[in-house]
């Protein structure tokens, strides 16, 4: 992240002796994002919630030639789903609050700040953790704010400053399918954002071609602009570093281990025979006169044994399962089949939270900081349609953990504050309330 600012790479490139235009920057941009590690890390991160691992990738092979008659077991376990989700439901699960002392710019922003905004501000929390970070456009719809979550790997931030905190411009590339004719194609877009408007191209063969140019919105019929990029990221951690990135290996090598031993218990025989001067022309006469008259022809000195197949089992069993502690330890998750988990008293249950309290401290930190980002668009918002002045006005966002609790501890300890506190307040801790 501490790089030379965009600013700068932009300036250098244009005052080079062979000056490139514009389109010519920011289509090496778009190529260089492309065939980058971090929008790499995105799609696996993607990948891997939606739990295509990459144990789909396993074969048995000797020498290039597959193995025929042998299993070839592929289990995919959803670690990476399974810790997003918890995370995400830990932190945001629960409806947040917003705090104001100005009671009419409190019910403005309950207006703006509806059910389907939080549920994409959950979602955002999701990307963020998947991809490392994820971004929120603000823009105008039927002359209202509207917000939409933007897939991350789309997105390519180009910052004002080496600490990544002030965008100069930002480009999105997409895809759309479209037809020319009959035959079906696949068009490149991109929108290169600025503080005065957006620019459309078609990306094609490494190059842009103009497409379109507006403003950032319509006001009453009139072309605006924020003033701002109407992008904002809201980062999983400082590092923007996904959580795929931290535990991959530990998850490919739980699902490599779990298919090599189902592998060998599904090619395992139960017995084995052991012959000795069979008198036989070959196994499968052998395997026909067991089978039909329950005899076996022997030489002089002749024998036939079984030989019990007696797998290991316990040893992978315990790799296993400290794979998989592994996994939540790094992960920094709480592993629900925890025998121990079920019996905690209330300052145990923390403990074993210790990990994922700190990990959302982490996120809640980020999000705070992107959150006050978004209030200066909703803030401009409504200072443009007339409906208050409300920029110097204070704002708390309460994000509300869907902590697991002991419920007899926490009921006994209201029962002991009657009288101490005030009944509102035992109410609200009151774990059924």
């Amino acid at each position: 992240m501490f790089q030379n600012t965009e600013t700068e790479r932009i300036t250098a490139q244009l005052s080079a002796a062979a000056p490139m235009e514009l389109e010519q920057i920011l289509a090496a941009r778009i190529d260089e994002w492309l065939r980058s590690d971090k929008r790499a890390w995105m799609l696996t991160g993607e990948r891997y919630y939606r739990n295509q691992t990459d144990i789909y990738e396993k074969r048995r092979e000797i020498a290039g030639r597959m193995l025929k008659n042998r299993s070839n077991q592929q289990l995919a376990h959803p670690f990476i789903r399974k810790l997003t989700d918890q995370k995400t439901g830990y932190l945001l699960g629960k409806m947040p609050s917003i705090l104001t002392e100005n009671q009419s710019l409190k019910s403005e922003l309950q207006d703006i700040f509806d059910r389907n905004f939080w549920r994409i501000f959950k979602n955002l929390g999701k990307e963020a953790i998947t991809k490392g970070v994820a971004w929120l456009q603000v823009y105008f719809a039927g002359g209202k704010i509207a917000f939409q979550k933007i897939p991350s790997e789309e997105i390519i931030p180009l910052w004002e400053d080496a600490f990544c905190e002030r965008l100069e411009g930002l480009l999105r590339v997409y895809t759309e399918e479209a037809y020319e004719g009959r035959r079906k194609t696949t068009v490149v877009h991109a929108e290169y954002w600025s503080s005065n408007g957006m620019d459309a191209y078609i990306y094609q063969g490494g190059k842009l071609f103009p497409d379109a140019s507006q403003t950032h919105f319509l006001l009453g019929g009139q072309p605006r602009n924020w003033g701002r990029i109407p992008f904002i990221p809201f980062r999983y951690n400082e590092e923007e570093q996904p959580l795929v990135n931290l535990i991959k290996s530990l998850v490919d090598n739980y699902d490599l281990q779990a298919s090599i031993y189902a592998d060998m218990l599904a090619d395992l025989p139960q017995f084995i025979y052991k012959l000795v001067n069979y008198g036989g022309q070959d196994l499968e006469m052998f395997l026909r006169e067991l089978q039909e008259y329950r005899v076996v022809s022997l030489d002089e000195n002749g024998d036939v044994d079984k030989l019990q197949a007696d797998p290991n089992t316990a040893a992978v069993e315990g790799m296993l399962s400290q794979a998989r502690r592994d996994i939540y330890e790094f992960g920094r998750g709480v592993d629900s089949q925890n025998e121990q988990l079920g019996n905690a008293s209330g300052t145990a249950l923390k403990f074993r939270y210790a990990d994922l309290d700190m990990d959302c401290n982490i996120l809640e930190t980020e999000f705070q900081k992107s959150f006050e980002e978004l209030l200066w668009f909703v803030k401009q918002y409504l200072f443009f349609t007339g409906k208050g002045n409300y920029l110097d006005e204070k704002v708390e966002l309460i994000l509300n953990r869907d902590i697991l609790i002991a419920e007899s501890e926490a009921i006994a300890n209201c029962k002991e504050s009657v009288g101490i506190i005030p009944d509102a307040v035992i109410a609200a801790n009151h774990p059924w309330m």
